[in-house]
């Protein structure tokens, strides 16, 4: 397919020109790109930054040999910038004329293969293995000597521990449950985090107590920014780590943990520096040599030198993770070379986000050590699966739980984000009437914070603007220039209704910074942006998937769907609406149909007649 054809469906940029080219971190090329008209806008584009790419000349089409893989180093509205190999050079005829097309990436596919492949072919069962397949059941540590351990640890660790907020606090009683139950796990535990009970923070005070206790530890989680998220924090808990991927791929504040750089840095990576500086000396000198037997012999000395650059690569890096007290990756990185070359034997896995992860992902990490941490909360969004007949997900988290249930796993039930009228259907719904709001969060709106008028928005946690009788119906997106945007839905008096929600709270001294505006659908995120974005561009606005694991002070959520026939598409996944709602601090306010979106499922049933009940109740005008 050309690239024109793949930039309509947002895979693509055609018609760029090369505007500089710079060397970056890890040695790596870093090729800018803008469009052919300088300081036009790129067109609409689904690539976004860690997306696998090809750089091509204008007219490559498919030919492979004329094509420089790369990975999207950043991506603004005037200009994508490229990370090639190091080894990387642009022909001078493509600066003028070049496109940048999204590649097919399987490698995560191949790797989950083939760690089911080995795990088919294991002669003899770990313990871990026999557990993870209900063969057995979980064991933790009952000796003396670990628990006195543990509670040294506890003792010595109180000054700094987290509470899901602050750092100065200690744990509360079920996080510090949780941390004791998955230090003296011999096997598999499982911590269970409801959205605000603080599970990233315990999980980092569980890496640490493992990396003190001399446990060679790694660390794996789905997505780079669950990765990164995990390195910052330990990285602040003056833990050694180390982080295996992709530079492109990882927040500038981790970037210097990064493998490459903690190999060019050290004492061995400066001597493969030198013998790659001698390399590309040898190789110009053989270029300008006139002679056939000077240039042969130059040609054998560089095939010589590369040799040693591998070699001496191989050890800087099998040294550098092994010096590493945590070592962290993707599920998909942690089988990638590096981890395979160095062959470092882990003592535990961590695996947080372990239920945005599929099963054969979670298998990559039970492969590489005798006993399994499994953090995340199966009430909150799956793995997303393109396939549109994919059988209905349970990941690895949700079996072993339904399995052994409180034996082997603990919930934390205190959260520290939520005012109790926003938490309480998830609460009550999803966890058992388990989960309890701290004091300090459980009444507070956006009147108490500094500065800010108090109004029957600011006062009120809970606003329901229902449009069941305005006749704001959806519609598809047929203004889009992407075509996979097909089934997007749109609702521009909802649209209407959220910009003036906004204009409100703005009005009444809140800073745009702390609001959101989210919407499950894509359609919905793009109007909201065209409408609010000139006027307020601190605010942030998304798509409910792209938000997990976020908070805000004050959260607008437009959920879109109004029409005759009641269908709500994929907002009957109360997971997707469970993050939707649990992403709100102070103030949350929802604007929908209720007579389309109310009697779905049970727990839409239950919000929207808690909705009723306890929140402010407004009609469009």
């Amino acid at each position: 397919m050309a690239a024109t054809q793949l930039q309509r469906l947002g895979f693509a940029l055609a018609g760029l020109r090369i505007t500089a080219t710079r060397t970056g971190l890890g040695g790596r090329l870093l090729v800018t790109a803008e469009a052919a008209v300088a300081g036009d806008a790129l067109p609409p584009t689904a690539l976004r930054a860690g997306d696998i790419v090809g750089v091509e000349r204008a007219g490559g089409g498919h030919n492979t040999e004329a094509l420089l893989e790369g990975v999207v180093w950043t991506m603004a509205a005037a200009r994508v910038v490229v990370a090639l190999g190091s080894d990387a050079v642009v022909p001078t005829e493509w600066r003028e004329r070049c496109s940048v097309r999204k590649l097919a990436n399987d490698t995560p596919y191949r790797r989950m293969l083939q760690a089911l492949r080995d795990l088919a072919a294991v002669d003899k069962r770990p313990m871990l293995h026999s557990v993870l397949f209900g063969d057995a059941q979980p064991r933790f540590e009952e000796d003396a000597d670990i628990q006195r351990e543990v509670e040294e640890l506890d003792e010595a660790g109180d000054a700094d521990q987290l509470n899901g907020t602050d750092e100065s606090c200690t744990l509360n009683p079920s996080q510090l449950a949780a941390v004791r139950r998955a230090v003296t796990a011999r096997d598999v535990a499982l911590i269970h985090g409801p959205p605000g009970t603080g599970k990233t923070h315990t999980l980092v005070e569980v890496v640490r107590r493992l990396a003190v206790q001399g446990k060679a530890v790694l660390v794996c989680a789905p997505s780079n920014v669950a990765v990164d998220n995990m390195a910052e924090r330990l990285a602040r808990k003056r833990v050694r780590v180390v982080r295996l991927g992709h530079p492109a791929r990882m927040l500038p504040g981790v970037a210097a943990h990064g493998l490459d750089s903690c190999v060019r840095e050290s004492d061995g990576g400066r001597v493969v520096a030198d013998v790659r500086r001698e390399i590309d000396a040898t190789l110009a000198q053989a270029r300008k040599s006139k002679r056939a037997g000077e240039r042969r012999a130059l040609y054998a000395q560089v095939r010589e030198l590369r040799g040693e650059h591998r070699r001496r690569e191989a050890a800087v890096v099998r040294q550098t993770i092994c010096d590493a007290q945590v070592v962290l990756a993707t599920l998909s990185g942690a089988a990638g070379r590096s981890l395979r070359s160095a062959r470092h034997a882990f003592d535990v896995v961590v695996v947080d986000e372990a239920t945005q992860a599929l099963e054969a992902e979670c298998w990559i990490a039970a492969l590489l050590a005798p006993v399994l941490i499994l953090a995340g909360d199966h009430h909150q969004l799956p793995p997303t699966l393109r396939c549109r007949n994919a059988p209905p997900h349970s990941s690895m988290f949700a079996r072993v739980r339904a399995r052994f249930g409180d034996a082997v796993c603990c919930m934390l039930t205190t959260q520290y984000r939520m005012h109790v009228d926003i938490m309480r259907v998830p609460a009550d719904v999803l966890y058992d009437a388990r989960l309890v709001a701290h004091p300090s969060v459980g009444a507070h709106v956006l009147a108490d914070l500094e500065g800010i008028e108090s109004t029957d928005d600011t006062c009120a946690p809970l606003v329901f603007v229902d449009t069941a009788t305005a006749a704001m119906l959806e519609s598809a997106d047929d203004a889009s220039p992407l075509v996979s945007d097909a089934d997007s839905r749109l609702n521009r008096g909802e649209a209407a209704l959220v910009v003036r929600h906004v204009e409100a709270l703005v009005a009444a001294g809140l800073h745009p910074r702390q609001i959101a505006v989210i919407s499950p659908y894509n359609a919905q995120v793009r109007l909201l942006v065209s409408l609010l974005r000139p006027h307020f561009p601190d605010l942030e606005i998304g798509s409910v998937d792209g938000f997990q694991g976020r908070e805000k002070e004050a959260v607008v959520l437009s959920l879109v769907r109004s029409n005759p026939a009641r269908e709500i598409g994929f907002l009957a996944d109360y997971r997707r609406i469970n993050v939707a709602v649990t992403r709100a601090r102070r103030h949350l306010c929802i604007v929908a149909d209720s007579t389309t979106v109310a009697a779905r499922n049970p727990f839409l049933k239950a919000l929207f007649a808690h909705l009723e009940a306890v929140a402010e109740l407004r009609f469009p005008d």
